[in-house]
């Protein structure tokens, strides 16, 4: 049987430079620990300094600024505990670190036990005959990432952004959004971010479980396909039967009777539903549920088990020629079309550590309010947990979700990169395949249309288009051939602009940003098929402005408004002239309202910005959902602030 210790709770924790000695001899056992504060895991280091008193909230004003040092440092977590004499006579001991943020090394009772450097990938290290009775020390030694891609090269991955020269985030495999991006500042998180535990066992364990569902065009069946990855510890191969059993609107159970050979193996069980009940997005129909409970058996004993819940439910992408030119880009759901509307879902917090199933569940019940039924996962963020995707899955909220991959070139050609990546992609394809609500799988945000209008890839076929065009369409084809598979949002076809409005999905920023600055009545002949992000500049509401605006700073171009406002909305509108020309934010306002913000106090500023959002607003979902469904979305950005 497999068993586990949770090390959650509180750990100690020290930053260093290196300069006062080696990083590795603050991961030694008889270290003297007085200058350590208390540390939560899971966690993250700004929110234990917080407690701790050492910095101010990173969130508030100019504080990040303040603490920037923190990303430039090593941190050092210790924890010491005791482990049960069936552990220590165990046939294989793993340590397992859900989440780390990012470069790790682990030491284990002064053993380096292994390295870690990908958060979106538990790290799972076999410690056999690291552990000893008594007391045991676990340190972990953790940078943000910045050293591990400091000798990496930067020039000629992202041309229009000088300062990644110095972050290199394209290296990092890490939310991208935390080095800054035109709608927050830079805050790079570094820690411990998901559970930690030691599991052990004689025989075998479940790595992970896969499900989906593959449903017959009359809707009539649905066999539900069950994969478990697993793991035999003993030197021969073991007789063992695998039971799963499905509950819900309806119920069905079977029995396998496998070989599990040594080592790693996958073993598929299939079951067949006759009539299922369909999961629907809202407002189309139910959201029925099923649960797939698996074991593996070896002799009478119950050795490991995995639960899912997941949704009956075909999802397709209608693609057929559209009579004006062009395709259709319409999903399909149980073969009825869908119009998709609602907005881009980024992470709930700049220290996402700090974001709890209590904020998951306000911002999904206010999309349902909104009257959503999509939202897409933009590439800059992170990869949507169990959590989350299970609030969609009950609402009936589509999910769009793009790869972690957003606005850059990134670094295929490089050997050791790519398997993190593959391993990254077959992980999260895997762990996320059960949830109905997880429509598409998409390559990535804007790096194909980089590669045509902002020089970053023109002229020669750069390994990451191998990625996005073959690489994780191939891996998701073998994992999860439930949902499809779109390779960059946007894109259109292999040879038509990656945003061009007559096929493929569409962010459509000519109007408010890039092109007619001030007519957002411009959206009302956008034909655009799949308008997937779009929309218009507006501030957060007055009690947001206040939570992160010191009183002291509540005015227009205040040193916090101007490091924490839209860096588009503060750059020199492209159409002026000379030095004094106004931004875009300055031009809205003379053309609308001809007022000029900085007359304006922080309240009324708040409003008559969102006010101005509100009707570009209008104008972008009303044009498309009028041309139902030769447009097939109404998708803004954004949703919601981190």
């Amino acid at each position: 049987m497999v068993s586990s210790v949770s090390l959650d709770g509180t750990w100690l924790l020290k930053g260093t430079d290196g300069r006062r000695g080696e990083v590795s001899t603050y991961c030694l056992t008889d270290v003297d620990e007085r200058s350590f504060v208390q540390a939560s895991v899971p966690g993250e280091v700004h929110l234990d300094l917080m407690r701790a008193g050492r910095i101010a909230d990173p969130r508030v004003g100019t504080n990040a600024l303040d603490a920037r040092w923190v990303e430039e440092q090593f941190w050092i977590y210790r924890k010491k505990f005791s482990m049960p004499q069936q552990a220590l006579e165990s046939q294989r001991v793993w340590l397992v670190l859900d989440e780390l943020d990012l470069s790790a090394q682990i030491y284990l009772n002064d053993q380096l036990a292994g390295t870690h450097a990908n958060a979106f990938v538990p790290c799972r290290l076999d410690v056999t005959g690291f552990l000893r009775e008594g007391e045991n020390q676990l340190a972990i030694a953790i940078e943000s990432g910045l050293y591990d891609a400091g000798e990496r090269p930067a020039l000629g991955f992202t041309p229009g952004n000088p300062d990644s020269l110095l972050h290199k985030r394209m290296w990092l495999r890490k939310p991208q959004f935390q080095f800054g991006w035109d709608w927050n500042p830079r805050l790079v998180n570094v820690g411990v971010s998901g559970s930690v535990r030691l599991d052990w066992t004689d025989t075998m364990r479940i790595d992970q479980m896969s499900v989906y569902p593959l449903l017959s065009e009359d809707h009539s069946e649905a066999t539900l396909v069950t994969r478990l990855f697993v793991e035999n510890v003993q030197s021969t191969a073991l007789e063992a039967t695998i039971e799963v059993s499905v509950t819900g609107p309806d119920l069905a159970s079977r029995r396998v009777q496998v070989t599990l050979p040594p080592g790693t193996s996958t073993q598929e069980v299939t079951l067949s539903l006759r009539n299922p009940s369909l999961w629907w997005p809202r407002p189309y129909g139910e959201q029925p549920l099923y649960t797939v409970a698996a074991q593996v058996i070896v002799g009478s004993s119950v050795v490991d088990t995995c639960t899912r819940r997941t949704g009956i439910r075909s999802i397709s992408i209608d693609r057929s020629p559209h009579p004006q030119g062009g395709e259709y880009f319409v999903l399909v759901v149980n073969g009825q079309r869908i119009f998709a509307k609602g907005g881009n879902w980024v992470p709930a917090d700049m220290l996402m550590a700090d974001v709890t199933n209590e904020r998951y569940r306000r911002l999904v019940d206010e999309a349902v309010a909104a009257n959503f039924n999509t939202l897409r996962v933009w590439g800059g963020g992170r990869y949507l947990d169990h959590e989350l995707l299970a609030l969609c899955d009950e609402a009936g909220i589509l999910v769009w979700h793009d790869c972690i991959f957003a606005c850059s070139q990134y670094p295929m050609s490089d050997p050791q990169f790519l398997r993190s990546v593959r391993q990254e992609i077959r992980h999260v394809a895997r762990e996320l395949s059960p949830h109905p609500s997880l429509m598409v799988w998409c390559g990535n945000n804007e790096n194909e249309w980089g590669a045509w209008s902002w020089g970053y890839d023109q002229l020669h076929a750069h390994p990451d288009y191998a990625l996005y065009h073959m690489e994780i369409p191939r891996i998701l084809a073998e994992e999860d051939p439930s949902r499809p598979y779109w390779p960059s949002s946007p894109y259109s076809s292999p040879s038509v602009h990656p945003n061009d409005p007559t096929m493929g999905d569409q962010h459509p920023w000519h109007v408010s940003l890039f092109g007619d600055l001030e007519n957002y009545w411009a959206y009302r002949v956008d034909e655009s098929r799949f308008p997937n992000e779009g929309g218009a500049l507006g501030a957060s509401s007055i009690a947001t402005l206040n939570d992160f605006m010191p009183e002291s700073e509540r005015y227009y171009l205040s040193p916090s408004w101007d490091y924490h406002d839209n860096e588009l909305a503060l750059g020199p509108n492209p159409r002026g002239n000379g030095p004094g020309r106004k931004s875009i934010t300055e031009t809205w306002f003379a053309t609308w309202y001809g007022l000029d913000p900085a007359s304006m106090n922080l309240a009324d500023y708040a409003y008559y910005s969102g006010a101005l959002q509100a009707e570009a607003l209008v104008e972008y979902i009303n044009n498309y959902r009028r041309r139902m469904f030769s447009s097939s979305s109404a998708i803004f950005w954004m949703y919601n602030d981190s």
